[in-house]
């Protein structure tokens, strides 16, 4: 994702406003709406976790200390079954202890190795299910930018319109002062310009409310901003087939992996070194009705062999879930590059009607130059001249839409490969 430039400063939940004067790019509108949109919250929410879970695993390796003690009353006790001289037996039947055990990890198969790693594969495939979905945010924010691009096109283009058709009515004053013109000429260019006049204020309500809508957005006060339009020789074009959808299944795929490794890791023996200090009545030595203290160390194996009964069947179910994940992952290519050839098409056709306007308009200006002649010496009517007016502005408005349409086709494009960086 691009950075943004010095313009617009990003800060996460946070109501940006443009001033006035600044004129953010399609690219700053776009990193803003990331940045704005709620869901972006959740990449923190998954690293803490992330935290959370490794710190946890570690745990495994730490010293585990166990306090434990017991009061019990025996109806029996060991007794001698004869006499010793000099020697007296006297366990008591009610006993007490106080234990304490550390346990201390040695060796565990490479299981808490095993087990942050897909901690980490688990949290990235969050990450990029995440992109996944923000991922639409991008072509939202694309249309309504190019929207507002068109809009200023026509706005622009409405006001050459207007102007044209005021010095127009200045030149019809003066030949019905002078007697070659008829003052319904006038009227009818009045109503030209009032429909001029109409249809500004329609494109401006029309501006307002995309402007509105890119201000929810990227969350900025953009009522005041002049929106650059992208330059559609600079816009690249690529058929490579890029998009989140592939970090997502190769990430799926890596935790795979990781589980079939886990799996390995649990059939392993466990290595523990356990240490045990007590207190209590009888020690160790049963025959010694007193308190005494002691302490038991030892080394103790485990070797817990009830996996080997899933182990087939477990590793039957994740070689599933792989074989699924990469049929997935080759219907979504497939059904990738088929719309992006499409969309090539779209492309190359939308240069194809843009590169053909030049030429029409050139011609539909001549066309009204000559009109505008030929009404002034009488040949024509008004509703002829205003009528190739009106195809002259039909033209130029026709190429300022082509023109954006090949920009969104562009765009369209590349949000189909996952091109648009």
């Amino acid at each position: 994702m691009k950075r943004i430039g010095i313009c617009l400063i990003v800060v996460a939940s946070i109501s940006l406003s443009v001033p006035a004067y600044c004129q953010p790019n399609l690219e700053q509108c776009i990193e803003l709406a990331y940045q704005n949109y709620p869901q972006i919250q959740e990449y923190d929410l998954i690293e803490a976790s992330r935290g959370y879970d490794i710190s946890n695993a570690s745990t495994a390796w730490a010293p585990q200390l166990n306090i434990s003690g017991k009061a019990s009353w025996q109806s029996k006790v060991v007794e001698m079954p004869f006499d010793i001289p000099g020697m007296q037996f006297d366990i008591p039947h009610d006993q007490y202890g106080v234990t304490a055990d550390l346990t201390q990890q040695i060796w565990d198969g490479g299981a808490t190795s095993i087990k942050k790693k897909i901690i980490n594969a688990s949290a990235e495939v969050k990450k990029n299910q995440l992109e996944v979905n923000l991922y639409a945010i991008k072509s939202r924010v694309q249309n309504i930018y190019l929207g507002i691009n068109l809009l200023d096109r026509q706005i622009e283009l409405n006001d050459i319109l207007c102007e044209s058709l005021e010095r127009t009515m200045k030149e019809i004053e003066s030949l019905i002062e002078n007697g070659v013109a008829y003052s319904s000429d006038k009227d009818q260019l009045k109503v030209n310009i009032l429909a001029c006049e109409q249809q500004r204020i329609a494109l401006e309500t029309d501006r307002k409310a995309y402007v509105k809508m890119l201000s929810l957005l990227t969350g900025s006060n953009l009522e005041n901003a002049e929106f650059t339009e992208p330059n559609a020789n600079q816009i690249g074009i690529s058929m490579e087939i890029d998009r989140p959808e592939l970090s997502l299944y190769d990430s799926q795929a890596k935790q795979f992996d990781l589980q079939k490794r886990q799996l390995n890791a649990n059939l392993s023996p466990r290595l523990n070194l356990n240490i045990q200090a007590g207190y209590g009545r009888p020690g160790l030595n049963m025959l010694l009705g007193e308190f005494d203290s002691y302490l038991v160390a030892g080394v103790k194996l485990q070797w817990n062999l009830g996996s080997f009964y899933t182990l087939k069947n477990d590793r039957k179910k994740i070689q599933a879930d792989e074989t699924r994940n990469e049929l997935s992952r080759k219907s979504f290519l497939m059904n990738t590059t088929l719309e992006a050839m499409e969309k090539q098409s779209a492309v190359e056709k939308a240069a194809d009607v843009l590169s053909r306007d030049k030429d029409i308009i050139d011609l539909r200006e001549e066309i009204l130059k000559s009109a505008a002649i030929q009404y002034q010496e009488g040949i024509i009517k008004m509703n002829d001249y205003l009528s190739i007016l009106d195809d002259t502005f039909n033209a130029k408005l026709n190429n300022n839409i082509h023109a954006i349409q090949y920009i969104m086709a562009v765009y369209d494009l590349q949000n189909t490969t996952g091109t648009a960086k």
